[in-house]
Formats: C-alpha cells, sequence, structure tokens
C-alpha cells in the first residue's frame, strides 16, 4: 500500500513525500519505506500531484516485486560515507542551497579526509561510531598556523621595487601586496622568499616568521557538526542507519547555537553616530552618488547585503514609499555570482522608507537617467546597488566601499551587516513593538529578534518593577 503528500519547503517549492507499506525481506515483518522527491522541473501544482502519484503507484509495484524475489531495488544502496554524502550534496545544488552547499562540502571534504586518513573511508556507513566523530571534532581544539610556515611583511618593500610588474610578471598579485603592507597578510615562507629572489632585497630584512597556535571558534567547530548531522539524518531517514553517530558528540561544554549571540554595541552605531554617520554622507559628490545611497538604504531600511545587490528599480515604489524586498544576488567561488529568493519565506518583505530617503532616491533616479534616457522603462533591468558605470556590483566591493568611507572620515568600523543591526537596534530603542521590527527585518519568529537585540529595549527592568509595585 502507497500513500503521498503534497507539501512545501520553506522557499515555497513543492515536495512530493510518498511512503510505501511493505515487508521486509528478510524477516517478513511491516516496514515503511519513505521517499522525498522535489519539484525539480517547475510542474504546476496539478501537473505535480499526478506526478506523485504516478510514482507511488510504480514505487508500491516495485516494493511488492522486491518482496517477492527477496531484493528491495527501490531502496538506494548507499554504504560509504562517500556515497552518502555525494547524494546529499547534489540535493543542495539542485535546491540552489548554494552558500549552504559551499559550507556542506568543506565539511565533508574535511570529514572524508579524516576517515581515510584512520582506514574507514571505505567502510559502511554504519561502521561510524559517536567516538569516530567525536576525535574529527576535537581535532579542531588547536590548529597550526604554520604548516609550512608563514611570515608577515615588517617594513615597506623599497622604492626600487616595482608593484606593478611584479604582478605583471606573476610573482604577486597586487592585491596581495596591498594586504601584505596595508592588512598584515600572511604569505608562505616559499612565496615570501621567491618575492626577495626577484627583487633581490633581504629576507630577514622584510619578512618576520609567524610561529603561533590558534583555536577554531566553537561557531565554526559546531557548523561542521551541524553539516554532519543533515549527512547522516539522510542515512537515518532511509534506514541505512539506525542511529545518528554525531547527536551524541559534544563540542565545550553544551551543544546550544552560539550563532543567535547577542549583537555587541561597538559592532553597531549608536543613536548619535548613526545621525553623524548620515550628516558625513549627504557631504559625497554628486558622481559618487551612487555609494551615498546604498550606505543610506542599508542603514535605513536593514536589508541584507544579498538583498540589496539583488533589489532592482522595479521593487521600490516612490509613490507609496515601499521597497519590495524580493531576491539575493550573491557571489560563490564555484559558481560565480547567482540571484536566489531571500534567506527565509519571512525574508520576501515590504519595507517603509523614510521621507528623506525618498527624497535621495528621487535624485539617485535622475542620476540613471543621466546615463540612459530610456531608464523610465527599463526599471526592471537596472540593479539598484550599481558601480559609476550603471553596473551592478557585488557584496564585496560595497564591503570595501563602506570601509575606506567609515576610515577616511574617522567612524568606527560597523560592516554592512552592522547597518542592518544598527537599524533593528535603533527601532527598539524608540520602543517600537518587537512584532513590527521583526517583520521588517524579515526574521521567522520575533523571538530571534529578542534574544539578538534585547538589551537594546530601554528601560526594561525599570518598566517591570513599576509593574510590580503597582500591585502593591
Amino acid at each position: 500500500m502507497a500513500y503521498y503528500k503534497i507539501t512545501q519547503n520553506r522557499k515555497g517549492g513543492l515536495v512530493g513525500r510518498i511512503h510505501i507499506s511493505t515487508k521486509d525481506t528478510d524477516t517478513g515483518k511491516n516496514k515503511i519505506i519513505a521517499k522525498r522527491f522535489y519539484n525539480e522541473d517547475n510542474l504546476t501544482p496539478p501537473k505535480f500531484e499526478k506526478y506523485i502519484e504516478k510514482l507511488s503507484i510504480q514505487l508500491e509495484e516495485e516494493a511488492i516485486s522486491a518482496y517477492k524475489k527477496k531484493f528491495e531495488p527501490c531502496r538506494n544502496r548507499v554504504l560509504t560515507f562517500e556515497q552518502l554524502s555525494e547524494e546529499f550534496v547534489e540535493n543542495l545544488r539542485k535546491n540552489l542551497s548554494i552558500s549552504y552547499y559551499s559550507k556542506a562540502k568543506k565539511s565533508i571534504k574535511l570529514f572524508a579526509d579524516y576517515l581515510e586518513k584512520i582506514h574507514m573511508d571505505k567502510e559502511p556507513i554504519s561502521e561510524i561510531k559517536v567516538r569516530d566523530v567525536q576525535m574529527f571534532l576535537n581535532s579542531f581544539q588547536t590548529y597550526d598556523l604554520e604548516p609550512k610556515g608563514l611570515v608577515i611583511l615588517k617594513r615597506d618593500f623599497p622604492e626600487t621595487v616595482n608593484l606593478r610588474k611584479m604582478a605583471k610578471d606573476g610573482v604577486l598579485a597586487r592585491c596581495t601586496s596591498y594586504n601584505l603592507r596595508h592588512n598584515k597578510k600572511r604569505i608562505t615562507t616559499d612565496k615570501a622568499i621567491s618575492i626577495c629572489k626577484y627583487c633581490n632585497i633581504d629576507f630577514m630584512q622584510y619578512f618576520e616568521k609567524i610561529d603561533t597556535i590558534r583555536q577554531y571558534s566553537v561557531e565554526t567547530i559546531k557548523g561542521h557538526r551541524r553539516v554532519l548531522r543533515t549527512v547522516f539524518n539522510e542515512g537515518v531517514r532511509y534506514e541505512w542507519i539506525l542511529k545518528n553517530p554525531v547527536a551524541q558528540t559534544r563540542i565545550g561544554s553544551g551543544t546550544g547555537n552560539t550563532s543567535l549571540k547577542p549583537i555587541h554595541e561597538k559592532e553597531v552605531f549608536s543613536f548619535g553616530e548613526a545621525h553623524d554617520f548620515l550628516k558625513t554622507l549627504d557631504k559625497i559628490d554628486y558622481d559618487y552618488f551612487n555609494k551615498k545611497i546604498i550606505f543610506k538604504f542599508m542603514l535605513l531600511t536593514g536589508v541584507r547585503i544579498g538583498e540589496v545587490c539583488g533589489l532592482k528599480w522595479e521593487d521600490i515604489d516612490l509613490e507609496k514609499k515601499i521597497v519590495h524586498v524580493r531576491r539575493n544576488r550573491l557571489y560563490s567561488p564555484e559558481f560565480g555570482v547567482y540571484e536566489k529568493t531571500p534567506k527565509t519565506r519571512t525574508s520576501i518583505r515590504d519595507i517603509p522608507l523614510t521621507d528623506a530617503l525618498v527624497e535621495d532616491l528621487k535624485k539617485y533616479y535622475e542620476w540613471f537617467k543621466m546615463a540612459d534616457d530610456e531608464f523610465d522603462t527599463k526599471q526592471n533591468e537596472y540593479y539598484f546597488a550599481v558601480n559609476m558605470y550603471r553596473e551592478p556590483v557585488g557584496n564585496a566591493s560595497v564591503g570595501k566601499w563602506l570601509s575606506s568611507f567609515e576610515k577616511r572620515n574617522g567612524f568606527k568600523h560597523v560592516s554592512c551587516h552592522g547597518l542592518r543591526h544598527t537599524y533593528c537596534s535603533l527601532l527598539l530603542s524608540q520602543n517600537v513593538p518587537i512584532q513590527t521590527v521583526s517583520k521588517y527585518m524579515g526574521h521567522s519568529d520575533s523571538t530571534i529578534t529578542l534574544k539578538i537585540y534585547s538589551h537594546f529595549i530601554p528601560d526594561t527592568q525599570e518598566k517591570v518593577l513599576n509593574a510590580l509595585n503597582n500591585l502593591g
């Protein structure tokens, strides 16, 4: 007997779940086989339901045939961690979970290398025990920053060193040379020696070796653990293993998620700092109006950096003073620039625009028209966040613009995401209801907003005491 159910995932995609009641080929006892299918061909709901109905009948027939022939062809024969993880990451790719896909691949690669090291890479996943996973996680407690030897630049290169020529000859990239000199970037000893030979300078005079041991953060280790737990959960769901060996592992003093940590005040602008920040933005030359408006927009709407890069002019309603957040525009080294729906379903939202911001947006609109007389009819083509040539920019470029602006004007460093945090903290400090703030932030639950930003709500303790004192 087979039955199915059509649901939606958090991205709004259709998912068909098929359950088949059959008998175990070895014991003869009743068992349930569960299968999940995604709407990869973007079928309409009625067509997708017909497709799932047809599959359920087919799988039921296969299950009956399997019992008769004493084997189960409808069950995937995933035996090793490598096979299980390959299927897992392929599902991520199909569902466009690209950022998580990249993180998952890294964690899976690290664990696969570890299994190979302990000679368990060819073993069935049922042989991977809790201790194996725990020892893998424990290996991240410390790591050496100098496996092959790392160095930093301790003084500027002499004037005789031609950085442009060095980059042209492939000795060192221009961006790397900049980071060496300004950001104390580390490079390998071998690379530093090749630079010294090329420039005919003394290694000991210009470079300093680094010999330090550092720890991975607890959240980084927990990130690897979350990926592995999800991978092994697939094994449990398909009955390849009975228990998830990752579930019983421990990191530090507990297993709670520390990613929802409260935002520190130094990560956001205060009310006065935000006021000064906006006033200084107004002094930016009109030629660089694109940078000014992007910073203002992030601070006064609380959108994520990927969301502002994904905005198009058709998403901005100047008459109703609302912006419609509908997409993310992101970058992955493996996939390049790509677009996807926002982080969660509640991240698809409408945010009100202040009167002052609307006036700036009207000027920004005219800034676009200066380059294209037909801009009025092309609002579905033009992105909001662009460079001076009206070409879309990425997250990294906006982040560099912001850091440069803050440094040049004497502001403390607040990241692009810090402007989002500032927006939320300012609303809460002005007693805007938490449900409203959570809605504009795109949080799936107001408890998330409270957990991260509750210390920005004014006079909380005083209000509690006054309420209790009134009882007497």
